[in-house]
């Protein structure tokens, strides 16, 4: 019998759906990972998992997941809410579709979650599809929802006209657009994550701040303010995207 970790029996706990009944030592031993046996209130009487996927949030022996089919919904005249909801099933946020593509999104029967994305520092709506191949191998497919709504051709972008205040959940086709990978990296929410100045597309160099852009695939810099005009170089950035980006353009 290999020893215990030294963290606290979970015997006896529930998470979700699941109980936990008692420490399970059949597992082929692993650094650091301590496996229980737990019930599942969906029937389920031998599922096996982790103390670390317990704690990290798991409720279900995958039922949960198994069984939703399209998210629960309410319509609004030509606009639709989706509810997302969480592993407890509490909803968390809300999406809005045109109510004109609700029974194509239906007959589909998958369930879409809000995911977030690091990139782009907020939420997008994707799901995950397992279909067989043709030589019956089990594939799993990611589809997110702006590119199955805009049916968007392969190569190319589907992006979020207004993405401000979580308008990435914002899937109504008058807030899409299908473009190339170079006008979609322009249109940004807001400066970079390691931005410092304050501003988008203004960086310290030395004793300058300097105002760069992508243009026609090249980082190009356009000028240079005094240290004490971070300000102006702030609004001299902004009025540069404007003329080179226009209408992709983003937030500051």
């Amino acid at each position: 019998m290999r020893r215990c970790i030294n963290i606290e029996d979970l015997t006896g706990q529930v998470f979700g759906k699941l109980k936990v009944i008692e420490r399970d030592y059949s597992k082929q031993p692993r650094k650091n990972v301590e496996y229980y046996k737990c019930e599942c209130k969906c029937g389920n009487k031998n599922y096996v998992t982790t103390a670390k996927e317990l704690l990290g949030g798991k409720r279900s022996c995958g039922c949960i997941r198994k069984t939703k089919g399209f998210n629960d919904y309410k319509v609004d005249g030509d606009t639709t809410i989706i509810y997302f909801t969480n592993r407890l099933d509490e909803i968390i946020m809300e999406g809005y579709i045109d109510t004109e593509d609700l029974p194509r999104l239906i007959k589909q029967n998958l369930h879409w979650c809000a995911g977030w994305n690091e990139a782009i520092q907020d939420y997008y709506a994707f799901a995950t599809e397992y279909r067989n191949d043709e030589n019956g191998v089990r594939k799993q497919i990611c589809h997110s929802l702006n590119r199955d709504i805009m049916n968007a051709p392969s190569g190319t972008h589907v992006d979020h006209i207004k993405p401000e205040n979580h308008g990435t959940l914002n899937n109504r086709k008058n807030n899409l657009r299908v473009t190339d990978c170079e006008h979609n990296s322009k249109h940004k929410n807001g400066k970079n994550k390691n931005n410092k100045s304050g501003f988008r597309n203004v960086s310290k160099r030395d004793k300058w701040w300097v105002i760069q852009l992508q243009i026609e695939g090249k980082n190009t810099v356009l000028k240079k303010f005094p240290l004490d005009q971070l300000k102006e170089a702030g609004v001299y950035a902004e009025e540069m995207r404007q003329q080179y980006y226009g209408e992709f353009a983003g937030t500051s």
